[in-house]
């Protein structure tokens, strides 16, 4: 399972943003992309997820799983039924109810599950949509900033689940010290082109 992207370009009006990619993510690998802002990273995750218009052409025969920086909550669904809405979108997941509990122990907010997504603060909300990623049935997991809003242990727990996992993951961050390069390939986009750093 990988994805192979062959030429890819993405323009917002005269300003030509990423510069005809040519880069394959590689089944089972972690990603971490830098760069700094405008440089073109959400643009790339964008095009990967299909979700803006692009010349080139990006393929994958894998399933998506995507956790985005910001994410549109609705404030009056509660936390459980939000996770499991959303990570069963695609499929149905063999106990479900346990596995969403599991993981709510996991990042300590189990005592929040019933409560509304509008009552929490910015870091539980981040960990429902951390969550939701982890859980939905995919090959590859796409992670924009993830590790924003959550609290230390949190953080460490979030890359040491993310190290042991099999799967694909590509992360956008700016914070590298709990992503050591010998578990994580580095890419910088530069100048609107994808590198390995």
């Amino acid at each position: 399972m990988s994805i192979l992207i062959d030429n890819l370009r993405k323009s917002y009006g005269n300003t030509e943003v990423l510069k005809g990619i040519n880069f394959e993510f590689k089944d089972g690998k972690k990603y971490l992309i830098k760069g700094e802002n405008g440089a073109g990273k959400s643009t790339l995750i964008k095009a990967i997820l299909n979700q803006i218009h692009y010349s080139g052409f990006i393929y994958t025969d894998s399933r998506i799983s995507y956790c985005p920086e910001c994410s549109l909550m609705l404030s009056f669904m509660s936390l459980d039924t939000f996770i499991k809405t959303f990570s069963t979108l695609t499929e149905i997941i063999d106990d479900i109810d346990k596995k969403v509990e599991d993981m709510l122990k996991e990042f300590d907010i189990l005592r929040y599950k019933k409560c509304y997504l509008g009552s929490l603060s910015k870091g539980q909300r981040q960990k429902a949509n951390i969550i939701q990623s982890l859980l939905t049935p995919s090959e590859i997991v796409i992670m924009d900033e993830p590790l924003s809003g959550l609290d230390p242990s949190s953080r460490k727990r979030l890359v040491d689940m993310i190290i042991n996992d099999d799967r694909m993951y590509i992360i956008i961050s700016h914070e590298l010290e709990l992503f050591k390069k010998e578990n994580f390939i580095y890419l910088g986009i530069d100048d609107g082109h994808l590198k390995v750093l």
